[in-house]
Protein backbone atom coordinates (compact mmCIF):
# COMPACT_ATOMS: atom_id res chain seq x y z
CA UNK A 1 0.00 0.00 0.00
CA UNK A 2 2.52 2.47 1.03
CA UNK A 3 4.86 1.83 -2.40
CA UNK A 4 1.62 2.38 -4.33
CA UNK A 5 1.23 5.55 -2.67
CA UNK A 6 4.42 6.67 -3.48
CA UNK A 7 4.35 5.83 -7.15
CA UNK A 8 0.97 7.68 -7.47
CA UNK A 9 2.49 10.80 -6.30
CA UNK A 10 5.89 10.46 -8.08
CA UNK A 11 6.72 13.02 -10.09
CA UNK A 12 5.51 12.13 -14.05
CA UNK A 13 8.51 11.18 -16.24
CA UNK A 14 8.39 10.81 -20.19
CA UNK A 15 6.66 12.19 -23.26
CA UNK A 16 3.62 14.80 -22.82
CA UNK A 17 2.16 17.61 -24.68
CA UNK A 18 4.23 20.94 -24.15
CA UNK A 19 1.91 22.77 -21.74
CA UNK A 20 2.77 26.82 -22.47
CA UNK A 21 1.70 27.74 -18.66
CA UNK A 22 4.06 25.87 -16.91
CA UNK A 23 6.84 24.59 -19.88
CA UNK A 24 8.31 27.64 -21.89
CA UNK A 25 10.87 28.81 -19.37
CA UNK A 26 12.05 25.00 -19.01
CA UNK A 27 12.26 24.64 -23.08
CA UNK A 28 13.64 27.93 -23.31
CA UNK A 29 16.85 26.72 -20.97
CA UNK A 30 16.62 23.51 -22.91
CA UNK A 31 17.22 25.14 -26.70
CA UNK A 32 19.80 27.60 -24.99
CA UNK A 33 21.86 25.26 -23.73
CA UNK A 34 21.68 22.61 -26.60
CA UNK A 35 21.91 25.31 -29.47
CA UNK A 36 24.44 27.33 -27.56
CA UNK A 37 26.96 28.83 -29.97
CA UNK A 38 24.69 28.00 -32.97
CA UNK A 39 21.48 30.63 -32.66
CA UNK A 40 21.15 33.72 -34.28
CA UNK A 41 19.90 36.79 -33.49
CA UNK A 42 16.34 35.90 -34.27
CA UNK A 43 16.95 32.86 -32.46
CA UNK A 44 18.18 34.58 -29.28
CA UNK A 45 15.35 36.74 -29.92
CA UNK A 46 12.84 33.40 -29.95
CA UNK A 47 14.48 31.79 -26.92
CA UNK A 48 13.90 35.35 -24.95
CA UNK A 49 10.61 35.62 -25.66
CA UNK A 50 9.72 32.11 -24.72
CA UNK A 51 11.11 32.89 -21.09
CA UNK A 52 9.30 36.34 -20.92
CA UNK A 53 5.79 34.28 -22.11
CA UNK A 54 6.53 31.57 -19.61
CA UNK A 55 6.29 34.09 -16.76
CA UNK A 56 3.03 34.85 -17.77
CA UNK A 57 2.10 31.58 -16.04
CA UNK A 58 -1.65 30.38 -16.76
CA UNK A 59 -1.96 33.74 -19.14
CA UNK A 60 0.01 32.14 -21.59
CA UNK A 61 -2.35 29.42 -21.17
CA UNK A 62 -5.27 31.18 -22.23
CA UNK A 63 -3.99 32.60 -25.15
CA UNK A 64 -3.04 29.59 -26.28
CA UNK A 65 -6.58 28.85 -26.54
CA UNK A 66 -6.70 31.34 -28.95
CA UNK A 67 -4.46 29.87 -31.61
CA UNK A 68 -4.91 26.78 -33.78
CA UNK A 69 -3.46 23.60 -33.35
CA UNK A 70 0.10 24.30 -34.74
CA UNK A 71 -0.11 27.69 -35.01
CA UNK A 72 0.83 29.10 -30.94
CA UNK A 73 3.60 30.41 -29.10
CA UNK A 74 5.21 26.32 -29.36
CA UNK A 75 2.99 23.74 -29.95
CA UNK A 76 4.75 20.06 -29.39
CA UNK A 77 5.47 18.11 -27.04
CA UNK A 78 8.17 17.81 -24.19
CA UNK A 79 10.10 15.18 -22.19
CA UNK A 80 9.84 15.58 -18.44
CA UNK A 81 11.90 13.80 -16.16
CA UNK A 82 10.97 13.91 -12.38
CA UNK A 83 8.94 17.11 -13.17
CA UNK A 84 12.25 18.52 -15.00
CA UNK A 85 12.02 19.51 -18.87
CA UNK A 86 14.82 17.93 -20.38
CA UNK A 87 13.66 17.39 -24.26
CA UNK A 88 11.78 18.90 -26.50
CA UNK A 89 10.31 19.01 -30.19
CA UNK A 90 8.20 21.61 -31.62
CA UNK A 91 5.76 21.37 -34.63
CA UNK A 92 3.91 23.97 -36.75
CA UNK A 93 1.92 23.72 -39.59
CA UNK A 94 2.94 24.49 -42.59
CA UNK A 95 1.78 27.64 -44.01
CA UNK A 96 1.65 26.28 -48.01
CA UNK A 97 2.20 23.16 -50.13
CA UNK A 98 -0.41 20.81 -49.24
CA UNK A 99 -1.52 19.88 -45.30
CA UNK A 100 1.81 19.50 -43.69
CA UNK A 101 3.75 19.98 -40.72
CA UNK A 102 7.14 21.55 -39.64
CA UNK A 103 8.94 19.82 -36.66
CA UNK A 104 11.65 21.88 -35.16
CA UNK A 105 14.10 22.48 -31.94
CA UNK A 106 14.70 18.84 -31.59
CA UNK A 107 16.69 18.73 -28.55
CA UNK A 108 17.90 17.35 -25.30
CA UNK A 109 19.79 18.09 -22.70
CA UNK A 110 23.08 16.49 -22.74
CA UNK A 111 23.18 14.62 -19.76
CA UNK A 112 20.14 12.79 -21.02
CA UNK A 113 21.17 12.35 -25.17
CA UNK A 114 21.59 9.08 -25.68
CA UNK A 115 18.61 7.21 -24.49
CA UNK A 116 16.33 7.30 -26.96
CA UNK A 117 14.64 10.43 -25.78
CA UNK A 118 14.92 12.62 -29.21
CA UNK A 119 13.18 9.41 -31.10
CA UNK A 120 10.21 9.56 -28.48
CA UNK A 121 9.57 13.13 -29.27
CA UNK A 122 9.67 12.41 -32.77
CA UNK A 123 7.31 9.80 -32.67
CA UNK A 124 5.17 11.92 -30.56
CA UNK A 125 4.80 14.85 -33.93
CA UNK A 126 4.99 12.33 -36.72
CA UNK A 127 1.34 10.23 -34.76
CA UNK A 128 -0.05 13.89 -33.89
CA UNK A 129 0.53 14.94 -37.18
CA UNK A 130 -1.23 11.52 -38.60
CA UNK A 131 -3.98 12.46 -36.47
CA UNK A 132 -4.69 15.80 -37.81
CA UNK A 133 -4.87 14.57 -41.18
CA UNK A 134 -1.14 15.89 -42.05
CA UNK A 135 0.08 14.29 -45.58
CA UNK A 136 3.57 15.14 -44.32
CA UNK A 137 5.83 16.65 -41.93
CA UNK A 138 9.66 17.86 -42.57
CA UNK A 139 12.42 19.52 -40.60
CA UNK A 140 15.62 21.40 -41.11
CA UNK A 141 18.76 20.01 -39.50
CA UNK A 142 22.21 20.59 -39.60
CA UNK A 143 24.38 18.81 -42.66
CA UNK A 144 27.04 18.32 -39.70
CA UNK A 145 24.91 16.55 -37.05
CA UNK A 146 25.71 13.03 -38.09
CA UNK A 147 23.75 11.26 -34.90
CA UNK A 148 20.37 14.09 -35.73
CA UNK A 149 20.75 12.93 -39.51
CA UNK A 150 21.12 9.02 -39.13
CA UNK A 151 17.68 9.07 -36.30
CA UNK A 152 15.97 11.22 -38.64
CA UNK A 153 16.39 8.73 -42.12
CA UNK A 154 15.72 5.64 -39.91
CA UNK A 155 12.21 7.50 -39.12
CA UNK A 156 11.68 6.88 -43.11
CA UNK A 157 12.64 11.05 -43.82
CA UNK A 158 14.23 11.46 -46.82
CA UNK A 159 16.64 15.00 -47.85
CA UNK A 160 14.67 16.67 -50.51
CA UNK A 161 17.74 19.99 -50.36
CA UNK A 162 20.03 22.00 -48.52
CA UNK A 163 20.60 25.67 -47.62
CA UNK A 164 23.88 27.29 -47.09
CA UNK A 165 24.21 30.28 -44.52
CA UNK A 166 26.56 32.57 -44.46
CA UNK A 167 27.99 35.52 -43.01
CA UNK A 168 29.38 39.46 -43.73
CA UNK A 169 30.94 41.05 -41.28
CA UNK A 170 30.14 44.77 -41.80
CA UNK A 171 32.20 47.42 -43.11
CA UNK A 172 34.31 44.20 -45.14
CA UNK A 173 35.76 45.94 -48.10
CA UNK A 174 34.17 45.36 -51.55
CA UNK A 175 36.17 43.34 -54.96
CA UNK A 176 36.98 45.30 -57.88
CA UNK A 177 34.40 45.13 -60.35
CA UNK A 178 34.57 43.89 -63.80
CA UNK A 179 34.31 46.29 -66.08
CA UNK A 180 31.74 44.21 -68.30
CA UNK A 181 28.75 44.77 -67.22
CA UNK A 182 26.30 43.16 -69.14
CA UNK A 183 23.10 44.06 -67.29
CA UNK A 184 21.38 46.86 -65.57
CA UNK A 185 20.60 47.09 -62.39
CA UNK A 186 17.82 49.37 -60.90
CA UNK A 187 15.35 49.37 -57.82
CA UNK A 188 11.96 47.61 -58.98
CA UNK A 189 9.42 49.72 -60.01
CA UNK A 190 5.52 49.97 -58.17
CA UNK A 191 3.91 47.09 -60.88
CA UNK A 192 6.48 44.50 -61.04
CA UNK A 193 5.75 42.74 -58.07
CA UNK A 194 3.86 40.16 -58.83
CA UNK A 195 6.94 39.28 -61.72
CA UNK A 196 10.02 39.38 -58.80
CA UNK A 197 7.60 37.26 -56.87
CA UNK A 198 7.23 34.66 -59.91
CA UNK A 199 11.05 35.03 -60.81
CA UNK A 200 11.70 34.17 -56.30
CA UNK A 201 9.19 31.05 -56.68
CA UNK A 202 11.06 29.93 -60.31
CA UNK A 203 14.44 30.59 -58.82
CA UNK A 204 14.04 28.46 -55.53
CA UNK A 205 14.70 24.77 -55.68
CA UNK A 206 11.25 22.85 -55.48
CA UNK A 207 12.87 20.66 -52.24
CA UNK A 208 13.57 24.00 -50.13
CA UNK A 209 10.19 25.49 -50.79
CA UNK A 210 8.45 23.77 -47.82
CA UNK A 211 10.65 25.46 -45.39
CA UNK A 212 10.26 29.02 -45.94
CA UNK A 213 7.43 29.80 -48.63
CA UNK A 214 7.61 32.89 -49.91
CA UNK A 215 4.17 34.56 -49.89
CA UNK A 216 3.27 37.45 -52.42
CA UNK A 217 2.88 40.52 -49.82
CA UNK A 218 6.54 40.20 -49.01
CA UNK A 219 7.17 41.36 -52.63
CA UNK A 220 5.37 44.80 -52.41
CA UNK A 221 7.21 48.26 -52.98
CA UNK A 222 4.63 50.45 -51.78
CA UNK A 223 3.77 53.13 -49.15
CA UNK A 224 1.84 50.40 -47.31
CA UNK A 225 4.62 48.05 -46.99
CA UNK A 226 6.74 50.13 -45.74
CA UNK A 227 4.83 51.50 -43.21
CA UNK A 228 4.15 47.86 -42.31
CA UNK A 229 7.86 47.42 -42.00
CA UNK A 230 8.28 50.47 -39.79
CA UNK A 231 5.88 49.43 -37.60
CA UNK A 232 8.04 46.38 -36.91
CA UNK A 233 11.04 47.81 -36.46
CA UNK A 234 12.26 47.06 -39.70
CA UNK A 235 13.22 48.09 -43.13
CA UNK A 236 13.38 46.79 -46.80
CA UNK A 237 15.79 47.11 -50.16
CA UNK A 238 15.36 46.19 -53.35
CA UNK A 239 17.42 45.96 -56.59
CA UNK A 240 16.83 43.89 -59.08
CA UNK A 241 18.83 43.27 -62.58
CA UNK A 242 16.79 44.05 -65.89
CA UNK A 243 18.33 41.96 -68.94
CA UNK A 244 16.24 42.12 -72.46
CA UNK A 245 13.45 44.30 -70.58
CA UNK A 246 12.93 42.13 -68.35
CA UNK A 247 13.73 41.70 -64.59
CA UNK A 248 16.06 38.16 -64.48
CA UNK A 249 17.21 38.97 -60.70
CA UNK A 250 16.08 40.71 -57.29
CA UNK A 251 17.89 41.20 -54.17
CA UNK A 252 16.29 41.96 -50.83
CA UNK A 253 18.18 43.68 -48.01
CA UNK A 254 16.31 43.44 -44.40
CA UNK A 255 17.62 45.60 -41.72
CA UNK A 256 16.39 46.10 -38.08
CA UNK A 257 16.27 49.27 -36.71
CA UNK A 258 19.00 48.65 -34.25
CA UNK A 259 21.92 49.01 -36.39
CA UNK A 260 24.09 46.36 -34.12
CA UNK A 261 21.36 44.09 -35.28
CA UNK A 262 22.18 41.23 -37.65
CA UNK A 263 20.31 42.10 -40.96
CA UNK A 264 19.63 39.77 -43.99
CA UNK A 265 19.87 39.10 -47.91
CA UNK A 266 17.79 37.06 -50.43
CA UNK A 267 19.00 36.61 -53.64
CA UNK A 268 16.67 35.46 -57.04
CA UNK A 269 18.74 34.89 -60.12
CA UNK A 270 16.57 32.88 -63.27
CA UNK A 271 18.48 29.77 -63.85
CA UNK A 272 20.19 30.70 -67.18
CA UNK A 273 21.51 33.78 -65.72
CA UNK A 274 24.72 34.73 -63.62
CA UNK A 275 23.92 37.95 -62.46
CA UNK A 276 24.81 37.10 -58.45
CA UNK A 277 28.17 39.65 -58.69
CA UNK A 278 26.12 42.65 -59.74
CA UNK A 279 23.21 42.49 -57.58
CA UNK A 280 25.36 41.62 -54.54
CA UNK A 281 27.54 45.06 -55.62
CA UNK A 282 24.37 46.95 -55.50
CA UNK A 283 23.25 46.07 -52.15
CA UNK A 284 26.39 46.51 -50.50
CA UNK A 285 27.37 49.42 -52.30
CA UNK A 286 24.84 51.46 -49.59
CA UNK A 287 25.96 52.34 -46.79
CA UNK A 288 22.56 51.24 -45.11
CA UNK A 289 23.74 47.68 -45.85
CA UNK A 290 27.41 48.01 -46.05
CA UNK A 291 28.02 49.31 -41.95
CA UNK A 292 26.12 45.94 -40.90
CA UNK A 293 26.34 42.40 -40.73
CA UNK A 294 24.70 40.60 -42.96
CA UNK A 295 22.99 37.32 -43.15
CA UNK A 296 22.93 35.71 -46.19
CA UNK A 297 20.90 31.96 -47.20
CA UNK A 298 20.79 30.36 -50.65
CA UNK A 299 20.36 26.76 -51.80
CA UNK A 300 23.74 24.70 -51.50
CA UNK A 301 23.18 23.02 -54.61
CA UNK A 302 24.31 26.62 -56.07
CA UNK A 303 28.04 26.43 -56.47
CA UNK A 304 28.87 28.99 -58.81
CA UNK A 305 26.58 31.52 -56.66
CA UNK A 306 28.30 30.50 -53.24
CA UNK A 307 31.63 31.21 -54.91
CA UNK A 308 30.60 34.80 -55.71
CA UNK A 309 29.31 35.26 -52.06
CA UNK A 310 33.01 34.12 -50.97
CA UNK A 311 34.24 36.74 -53.11
CA UNK A 312 32.41 39.23 -51.64
CA UNK A 313 33.37 38.48 -47.80
CA UNK A 314 30.93 36.00 -47.05
CA UNK A 315 31.85 33.15 -45.09
CA UNK A 316 29.94 29.60 -44.03
CA UNK A 317 28.19 29.57 -40.71
CA UNK A 318 26.05 26.47 -41.40
CA UNK A 319 23.99 23.95 -43.94
CA UNK A 320 21.01 23.17 -43.20
CA UNK A 321 19.99 19.88 -44.80
CA UNK A 322 16.41 19.91 -45.63
CA UNK A 323 14.14 16.80 -44.67
CA UNK A 324 10.60 15.11 -45.58
CA UNK A 325 8.64 11.92 -44.38
CA UNK A 326 5.69 11.75 -46.29
CA UNK A 327 2.80 10.03 -44.07
CA UNK A 328 0.56 8.92 -47.21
Amino acid sequence: MVSATIRRNAPFSGVRLLDSARDLAGVADVLAVSFRGQMDASGERAVNEMRAFGRLGPLTWWLEQLTPIGEGFAPGFVYVDAGRVVGNATMRRAPAYGRGYIIGNVAVLPDYRGHGIARQLMDACIERAREEGSSWVALEVRADNAPARHLYQSLGFKQTGALAQLQRVANTLLPQMNAQVSAWVRRPRSGEEGQVFSLAQSATPEGLRWAEPLRESEFAFGWDRKVDLWLSGRSEAWWGVESESKLVGAIEAEMFRNPRDEGRLRMWVGKEYRFHAELLQAALATRQVATRTMQLTHPAEDIDALQVFERYGFRPVRTLAHMKLNLR
